[in-house]
């Protein structure tokens, strides 16, 4: 079965034209681990439907989407959430960079929401060589505090480390960065995190529902507490990141509100704040293209286009080995206009011919999907970063002996 295959019969059934929603087609191909099911399948130029066994399995759910060589010293591992298996998955991709040659590392945190502590803190066991090296701690009013040190066992020689967040960052995402920034171990590059710190437990009542309680926070080892306040005004905690966009905090650093003036100090005695989330020492502004709505309208057109796109055109692109796509293939005025005749076509009431920047952010995601197309998510983030805002400070602050002492700059 291959990329832009059509499914028309699902056993004895047809489900083409016979008005049957996502759900019903679904549900007819799930079944128990090892069984099998025969789909029809019609492909692109042909008339014949192709009959396919299928054995039905359980599908991953990675939470490490990428993991590759940005310059000839510089691994790249994007983390989209923590996981069961996000610590395996972290070594898998580390053992092929440090393979590749890698010296120093930028994990990029950016939207992830969190998941389980304990991959966090086995990720972070493998940034910090020495053994016994407090890495988050939780308290509460009633629950003693809670230590989560380094095990001393680092697989892996890594020099100089970038942590990517933003206001996406969540949770385990935060006690990863805080622990890094705290010991200076390394630098983080973004805006501000999320601020969701807190330790909550399930107590099951016996009308079958259940009361989650919050007994304990978050601290980085400075004591920073990464849970943004919340008080008495509950709409004021909902709306704190609409607020973020308001007061201009995502384009501007000076217009970030420090709710804890208290001052914290890392080990090489940097100050850092905390009530909030985990603030980056090299900011990044958001780009302004994501409120563009023309810019969003014909974004989401994008994957359709280049999944029909690549039925028809794809192998003549095949033939290009990753590096030669992303050095070479260009998305040309002609295709582009071949898109927003598509996305006409379905919808789209604009079209940013006047707008040079949005215009040429729309080729770079045709490029990136056509990429993902061809090579998977190597492909996508290999053209995509290549124009990334923290790609770009991430690579300024290692080409520094000393990437901490450049971020204060």
């Amino acid at each position: 079965i291959q990329a832009g295959d059509k499914i028309i019969q699902i056993a004895d059934s047809t489900i083409a034209g016979v008005n049957k929603d996502s759900r019903q087609v679904i549900k007819m191909l799930r079944g128990e681990k090892g069984t099998e099911v025969v789909v029809g399948i019609l492909r692109v130029g042909e008339k014949k439907i192709r009959k396919f066994t299928i054995i039905r399995d359980e599908i991953p759910m990675h939470s490490v989407d990428v993991a590759y060589m940005l310059d000839e010293k510089s691994g790249y591992i994007k983390v989209n959430r923590f996981s069961a298996t996000t610590y395996e998955e972290f070594m898998k991709g580390l053992e092929k960079l440090v393979d590749a040659g890698m010296e120093d590392l930028v994990i990029d945190l950016r939207h992830n929401p969190g998941g389980y502590l304990q991959q966090a803190t086995n990720m972070l066991s493998q940034l910090f060589s020495q053994k016994d090296k407090l890495l988050v701690y939780t308290e509460g009013r009633a629950v003693n505090r809670s230590n989560y040190e380094s095990t001393g066992r680092a697989f892996f020689d890594i020099d100089d480390i970038v942590v990517l967040i933003d206001e996406g960052s969540a949770s385990a995402s935060e006690i990863l960065a805080g622990a890094i920034q705290d010991h200076d171990r390394g630098v983080i590059v973004g805006r501000r995190s999320f601020g969701k710190g807190l330790v909550q437990e399930q107590y099951k009542l016996r009308d079958g529902s259940a009361l989650r309680l919050t007994v304990a926070r978050y601290y980085t080892p400075s004591g920073r507490s990464i849970q943004k306040p919340y008080g008495d005004d509950l709409e004021a905690y909902e709306s704190e990141m609409a607020h973020r966009f308001e007061s201009g905090e995502l384009v501007e650093k000076q217009k970030m509100e420090v709710e804890d003036s208290t001052q914290y100090y890392t080990d090489n005695g940097r100050v850092v704040y905390g009530g909030g989330g985990i603030t980056p020492d090299v900011f990044v502004p958001i780009d302004t293209i994501v409120l563009n709505d023309d810019y969003l309208e014909l974004r989401q057109h994008v994957p359709q286009f280049v999944f029909r796109y690549m039925n028809e055109n794809g192998k003549g692109l095949s033939e290009l080995d990753l590096p030669s796509f992303v050095q070479k293939y260009q998305v040309d005025d002609g295709l582009y206009d071949k898109f927003i005749a598509y996305a006409k076509g379905h919808g789209a009431t604009v079209s940013p011919n006047g707008d040079s920047y949005a215009q040429k952010e729309i080729k770079r995601f045709i490029k990136a999907r056509i990429a993902k197309h061809l090579f998977e998510d190597e492909g996508f983030y290999s053209v995509w970063n290549r124009d990334d805002s923290m790609i770009k400070e991430a690579l300024n602050a290692l080409e520094h002996s000393k990437p901490l002492t450049a971020s204060q700059k």
